[in-house]
């Protein structure tokens, strides 16, 4: 279907159809509420307007099905909601209404410092002043601190019916939309959040049964995530199934030892402790909550942890009453303890690790679990569909929304089943190989075989070389010959070139030596030999080889220009050799021979341009395909910077892509160099068209695909990027109409099929189901896309939003756009969960670290760096590394 032909939309844009604009759903019976029919026609007055586009419709193609999200109905009949500033402590909060139940008993309270009431209080001059102490006064305690707390009436009045009037279409999304939004949030939580059973964070709660302990110092518990969402016609709360990482409760000694990986072992948290664990452990358990085990009266009283110190309790000395004494010395005498450890480390100057006990339900926060532990994490948190619907139902008795008094104080009601919405099942994309043979895929399928089938555009070894990185006696020449014929075997039969010339040279490289030096020197030889140099080197890995692959790619990708591809010696042979082993099968090195036509500068398969509605393919009007992200490091690093990625295509089925990387400000999400980024792209696309395709022109279209922006960050995107966009093709003179989308993966929306009919076989979605309605924005154009096939627990569709579109799709062009996009992902013969070069762009952001000298001055994910943040990334960026110009021709990201 072609774009839509008018005025090009950006902020606002054209009027929806008219329809009725409310709705009741029943929440009796056992069902799932079905939208009802106004979503499809749902109204966005004519003087509305959005941050992005305005929904211009909703899709039709397809064949339409139902499917149930994980969404619920909030009712609400709100009276106006005042609010009252007054920061102070949760704890605080919790004693001043014990002492003042019938006041402050029905208020919500978000732990800070705002607090909502359905009522006007009755303060003089809207202002009170209360003094509380945190613990009874005693004949014999000290006098115990007084906080004074003081709440004043704001100004603001938030009045529930913005959110009526914004759902059903009447006016825009503006701040009060917003505070009313986040007010309802805070009534949601308070109830659970009074929970003791509970551990909680922003928005999740857990619980501790079925927990499992996975190491290091960790444990998982169990939870729901719940946030109040608009959608057309209404308002809902988005419920999902979450997992919390937790520090393991007892103890402070054994979870010291499991963080160290050396379990019983308490001469590992003997002084002195070699500093880059000291500093390790220090920053694991530092602000800490324990209780301490030497004295009854403050075994309950929680304590935070500070720093470990260098020294032992034997050696850490301090001054009380002008008396200088040991640690192990003062718990002997004023608590008659004696130290079973002195010799271990102690906490701050005086807080000995035996006697300290790790309280339950403490979250790590938002750091992330070690990669050692990720398929620990994965499998816990992995539930089929089936089991995570039920799962997210349950949550509605254990969040307690029926017995919620906050709930029945403001008026609001949960309907106790999930939403289903209409729904449509795209039909796949047409695959073109070489010859022009088509492949017709299955609609919902998700995935093919291309056996009989070669690559579109099978790329050419000149010369290649196998070198294994393990000794002679493991990995025999007869060995590696049958895994360098497996995989001759499966690279001709797709039709790459030149792996029949001739026989690979064979060579063992030490991995303990310098790797630079070991593939130079195989280059050396293969130049001596067949007098000229390889184009190819395949490369046996052995386990845990991360640092002997980062210098490889250096090698390859930065400094010659030569294709590198890896494998595992685990995954390349099976068994043991001359013990019945044999090299992996067909499939193994059919999908390595994917990699390997992309770095060799092939192009594996491409769409039909008749299902892109003529978008791609049109060699009058040119289109750029172009994905971009930014990554970050991790949330308790100190300066390291951000790294970000911007793709392209060049050729003009759009599957041939070019990269750019760089690195930027630390945790910074706006990409700063995009002008730049965008230049070098344009300025591959005119090369390749012209000198590859014989068809000049720079593009008259452009697609971005932009990962990673979370929906508060849509407007600093048409503020910073799509200027910064536009003025790199003002720089060669062309004014392309631009489509930008955000590319959303960090949701909790799920989908779920209403039967069995329409579910693939793993109990998901089909690939290919689209949604627009029912549960997305009242006025923005937006949709959710379930691209793939369900592998393992339940799938995570993509959420796109449209924030420009000068090139005026309808619904349908740009939702079947995107689904075929997500099919020329060169690695795989599935579709996957994203369109390919947002795909592409996440790759080269993982990769950056390879664009850096492994033997240099600057080593990005080192943990101790002397240097400020702004010296980090000057370093950062002096000895950043581009790709070599003969990689970047040829997507060496694979």
């Amino acid at each position: 279907m072609p774009p839509r032909r008018g005025t090009p939309r950006g902020r606002g844009g054209s009027q929806i159809s008219s329809g009725p604009t409310r709705s009741h759903i029943s929440s009796t019976g056992t069902g799932s509420h079905i939208a009802p029919a106004s979503a499809t026609t749902h109204q966005s007055a004519a003087h509305v307007t959005t941050i992005g586009v305005k929904r211009p419709g909703y899709g039709k193609s397809g064949k339409e099905c139902k499917v149930v999200t994980n969404h619920f109905e909030l009712r609400f009949d709100c009276p106006i909601i005042h609010h009252y500033d007054g920061p102070l402590m949760k704890e605080l909060y919790q004693t001043l209404k014990l002492q003042h139940p019938a006041l402050f008993g029905p208020l919500a309270f978000d732990g800070r410092k705002n607090l909502y009431s359905p009522s006007r209080l009755p303060f003089e001059n809207d202002t009170q002043e209360y003094h509380i102490s945190l613990q009874p006064q005693t004949a014999t305690s000290r006098p115990s601190k007084v906080y004074r707390i003081r709440f004043s009436k704001t100004h603001q009045e938030i009045n529930p019916e913005v959110l009526r009037n914004f759902v059903s279409g009447r006016s825009s999304h503006d701040a009060d939309v917003t505070v009313a939004t986040n007010a309802l949030n805070v009534v949601l939580s308070m109830f659970p959040s009074e929970n003791k059973r509970f551990a909680s964070n922003a928005r999740s709660f857990f619980v501790p049964e079925g927990n499992k302990n996975i190491g290091q110092g960790l444990t998982l518990w169990r939870g729901f995530f719940q946030s109040i969402r608009p959608a057309a016609s209404r308002m809902t709360i988005n419920i999902d199934i979450s997992t919390g990482l937790m520090y393991s409760p007892g103890p402070l000694i054994n979870l010291c030892l499991d963080f160290l990986q050396r379990p019983g072992n308490l001469r590992a948290l003997e002084a002195p402790m070699p500093e880059p664990e000291r500093r390790a452990l220090s920053k694991f358990i530092a602000k800490l909550r324990i209780h301490t085990t030497h004295n009854k009266e403050l075994s309950n009283k929680a304590r935070t942890i500070k720093a470990l110190v260098e020294t032992s309790a034997i050696t850490t000395k301090f001054t009380v009453d002008n008396v200088s004494q040991t640690v192990q010395q003062y718990y002997e005498s004023t608590y008659n303890k004696r130290l079973q450890y002195p010799k271990l480390l102690t906490s701050g100057a005086t807080l000995p690790l035996e006697i300290c006990e790790v309280f339950e339900g403490q979250l790590r926060g938002k750091a992330q679990p070690p990669s050692s532990l990720t398929k620990d994490v994965v499998e816990f948190a992995t539930k089929k569909p089936a089991e995570r619907l039920a799962n997210i139902k349950s949550a509605l008795q254990l969040l307690g929304y029926g017995q919620s008094p906050y709930l029945r104080a403001f008026h609001l009601e949960v309907a106790d089943q999930p939403i289903a919405v209409p729904a449509r099942t795209l039909p796949p994309p047409n695959l073109t190989y070489a010859a022009n043979k088509t492949l017709g895929l299955k609609p919902g399928v998700g995935a093919w075989d291309m056996s009989g089938h070669r690559f579109w555009k099978p790329g050419t070894v000149k010369g290649w070389v196998v070198v294994v990185f393990s000794k002679p006696h493991a990995w025999p020449m007869q060995k590696i010959r049958e895994v360098a014929g497996g995989l001759s075997q499966a690279c001709t039969a797709v039709g790459i070139v030149g792996f029949n010339a001739s026989e690979p040279l064979i060579e063992y490289a030490d991995p303990a030596k310098d790797i630079k030096t070991n593939l130079m020197n195989v280059g050396i030889r293969h130049n001596k030999e067949k007098g000229f140099n390889p184009s190819l080197l395949i490369l046996i890995l052995p386990p845990g080889s991360s640092a002997i692959y980062r210098a490889i790619k250096h090698f390859g990708d930065v400094e010659i220009g030569v294709a590198t591809q890896c494998m595992m010696e685990t995954k390349c042979y099976k068994g043991r050799f001359g013990q019945g082993g044999s090299p992996a099968g067909p499939s193994y090195f059919s999908n390595v021979a994917l990699k390997v036509n992309a770095k060799l500068g092939g192009i594996n398969v491409v769409p039909d341009t008749k299902q892109t509605g003529g978008i791609l393919g049109d060699a009058n009007n040119p289109v750029l395909i172009m994905g971009a992200d930014a990554i970050h490091p991790p949330p308790d690093s100190q300066g390291r910077p951000s790294y970000t990625a911007v793709v392209g295509s060049i050729d003009s089925m759009a599957s041939k892509y070019v990269a750019s990387c760089r690195p930027q400000t630390s945790k910074q999400e706006m990409i700063d160099d995009l002008e730049e980024m965008t230049k070098e792209i344009l300025h591959d696309f005119q090369g390749y068209r012209s000198q590859v395709e014989g068809k000049p022109g720079m593009p008259k279209r452009i697609f971005m695909f932009r990962d990673g922006v979370s929906e508060g960050q849509f407007q600093q995107v048409i503020d910073n990027e799509i200027p910064k966009l536009k003025a790199a093709c003002k720089s060669f003179n062309i004014e392309p109409k631009i489509t930008f989308v955000i590319v959303g993966k960090r949701h909790h929306t799920r989908l779920f099929p209403e039967s069995s009919t329409q579910a693939d076989r793993t109990g998901n979605c089909l690939a290919g189901t689209v949604i627009d309605q029912g549960i997305t924005s009242p006025t923005e154009f937006d949709y959710f896309l379930q691209s793939h096939a369900g592998l393992l627990g339940t799938s995570r569709p993509a959420h796109y939003n449209v924030l420009l579109d000068e090139n005026n799709m309808t619904p349908d062009a740009l939702q079947q756009l995107t689904y075929t996009l997500c099919h020329i992902y060169a690695r795989s013969t599935r579709s996957v969960s994203i369109p390919a070069p947002t795909y592409y762009a996440d790759i080269v952001c993982s990769r950056s670290a390879n664009h850096y000298d492994p033997k240099g001055p600057y080593q990005p994910d080192s943990i101790d760096h002397a240097s400020s943040g702004s010296q980090r990334l000057k370093d950062a960026k002096t000895y950043f590394k581009p790709a070599h110009r003969a990689s970047r021709m040829r997507m060496y990201f694979m």
